[in-house]
């Protein structure tokens, strides 16, 4: 009876300052006081509480109507004007700890080592930090290493969530900006030899085989992937699967001086060379006589050495097996 004595109160004291006349408003038409609820048998809930288009929230704290109302009715509730519901930020609990993982695992999941690993996240930190691009809670090191198991295994987006302790829409988000990221710098380690770094790069193919200005070694890669519908025969290989036919040339090191990931694995090896930029960059460095190395699917070419289909002398098979 108290609580019911201190509402009406409140009420008759608000209403010498409404200079109109006031509008219904039952406390229980907004759920604030269950019909099961003390405060309503009481009959604090069918209080009728004057309220005008007039009067603003300034004047209802003014007149200690709310105040009275919560404290009363509501002592742990507050109404949604006056404060923001508190949301707790989500929180990531990682799966993927890089430091507990043996050398020979971290190559085999992920293709690099832990040290070419933690560069590469240093170097696209910045990028997948953003404000506006990062997804909430996901450090960079476990975009990163989620993104490299994904390309690694060539499995599902639902897999590699599960394994990395994300959802799979959340890594779809987290794949498209390493990607971009990745891209964005692809043209700062992916350099065919310029003319200053000959000389280095022929002295390192010279310590693997004995064959005199080589440049690089060139080759193609099928990479497996669903095609799309209306070209679904494009993509079908010699060996009877969809991929992309991607042309790789390297270094003796095995550092990737270019890639070129355009045409469909139905494309020859050779016809995939003829139209990139390979022959016209060759050309340009014959005055050094250097030349590429590539297996016996590609054409005999003055910058492009092939083995000896039906070698016949021992220097020939000599040739052959430096050359494989």
């Amino acid at each position: 009876m108290a609580r019911t004595a201190a509402v009406r109160s409140a009420t008759a004291g608000a209403a010498s300052h409404w200079p109109v006349k006031p509008i219904g408003f039952d406390v229980n038409q907004c759920g604030f006081a269950p019909r099961s609820s003390t405060a309503y048998r009481h009959g604090v809930s069918r209080q009728r509480i004057d309220l005008t288009s007039h009067c603003h929230t300034s004047q209802l704290r003014t007149c200690g109507l709310f105040d009275s109302v919560l404290h009363v009715v509501l002592p742990r509730h507050r109404p949604l004007g006056l404060a923001r519901r508190r949301m707790n930020p989500p929180v990531y609990r990682p799966l993927v700890d890089l430091s507990t993982m043996e050398e020979r695992h971290i190559i085999l999941r992920y293709r690099l080592d832990r040290a070419t690993i933690h560069e590469l996240c240093a170097q696209l930190e910045p990028a997948l930090m953003s404000p506006i691009r990062q997804p909430t809670g996901i450090p960079p090191l476990v975009q990163v290493l989620s993104v490299l198991h994904f390309l690694a295994s060539g499995s599902f987006q639902t897999t590699v969530a599960m394994s990395s302790g994300m959802s799979q829409p959340m890594f779809s988000k987290i794949l498209s900006r390493v990607l971009s990221a990745l891209t964005k710098y692809m043209r700062s380690y992916i350099i065919f030899p310029e003319e200053g770094d000959l000389a280095t790069v022929k002295a390192d193919f010279y310590a693997l085989g004995h064959i005199p200005n080589i440049i690089g070694a060139i080759d193609g890669t099928h990479v497996a992937l669903v095609p799309p519908k209306d070209d679904e025969q494009v993509y079908r290989n010699r060996k009877s699967y969809h991929s992309m036919n991607v042309q790789v040339v390297c270094l003796a090191d095995q550092y990737i001086s270019h890639v070129n990931a355009k045409f469909p694995g139905s494309v020859h090896d050779a016809d995939v060379m003829r139209n990139s930029s390979i022959p016209y960059v060759m050309e340009q460095l014959q005055r050094h006589c250097v030349w590429l190395i590539g297996d016996s699917g590609y054409p005999n070419l003055p910058w492009l050495l092939t083995p000896v289909r039906n070698p016949r002398t021992r220097a020939e098979e000599q040739y052959n097996e430096a050359h494989g």
